[in-house]
């Protein structure tokens, strides 16, 4: 009870030497601790300045990308499907000028760029090879000197039908090379007369597909009034 006591009377300063002291020992003996680890083993090693190598990253575990399945118009709504862009006004009216153009300018060429592989002749029995063929013997029999300096021909409203509303009543027949995603493309066009056989007829008929990530011509015909 006398020493409880006297520690008890003991001043603030005493503590804080004493707790000193017993800090002071701890960090001595871990000192003498770690001096003999290293007497006992081997030396530490310390790196005095940096490495001259560059440094290589670990490893990455790389995953292949995920397989998008291919791009379609349409599909039902399940799984995973990638759909392509809806055709704008502008791709369609872009190959109509793009066809008239090249007929103006004899540019048989241009027409060959712009027909798709499997192409063919609508209304008639005929592949792209006779599409084409079909196409060279017009550009052969026009007066394009005459032409050159005639009325640009003037087109009609564009009417244009998909897979979908073809065969509906009012509409046109559907062609049987007609795919799902094509467009069907019926176009007035009037162009003065310049002696020979007639580069158009008084309605552009042009079936569009989508082929290397561009519209093409897949199949082609002319309707006339009379």
């Amino acid at each position: 009870m006398v020493r409880a006591q006297a520690i008890a009377e003991l001043p603030y300063a005493a503590y804080v030497t004493r707790a000193a002291l017993v800090t002071f020992l701890a960090l001595l003996a871990a000192g003498a601790s770690v001096t003999s680890m290293g007497c006992s083993g081997g030396a530490l090693e310390t790196a005095t300045s940096m490495p001259s190598a560059p440094r290589r990253p670990d490893g990455v575990v790389l995953e292949p990308p995920a397989a998008l399945p291919a791009a379609v118009d349409r599909a039902p709504a399940s799984g995973v499907v990638a759909l392509r862009e809806p055709l704008g006004d502008k791709d369609i009216d872009d190959v109509v000028r793009a066809y008239v153009r090249a007929f103006e300018h004899a540019e048989l060429d241009t027409l060959k760029e712009m027909t798709a592989r499997d192409a063919t002749t609508l209304g008639r029995s005929g592949d792209r090879n006779q599409l084409i063929a079909l196409w060279a013997a017009k550009l052969k029999s026009a007066d394009h000197a005459k032409l050159s300096g005639a009325e640009t021909p003037r087109l009609g409203p564009i009417e244009k039908h998909t897979f979908d509303t073809l065969g509906e009543l009012g509409s046109a027949q559907r062609p049987p090379t007609m795919r799902e995603g094509d467009v069907y493309v019926r176009v007035p066009i009037s162009v003065p007369r310049t002696g020979g056989e007639p580069l158009f007829g008084d309605v552009l008929v042009l079936l569009l597909r989508r082929e290397d990530g561009r519209l093409r011509i897949a199949g082609q015909a002319d309707e006339n009034a009379n």
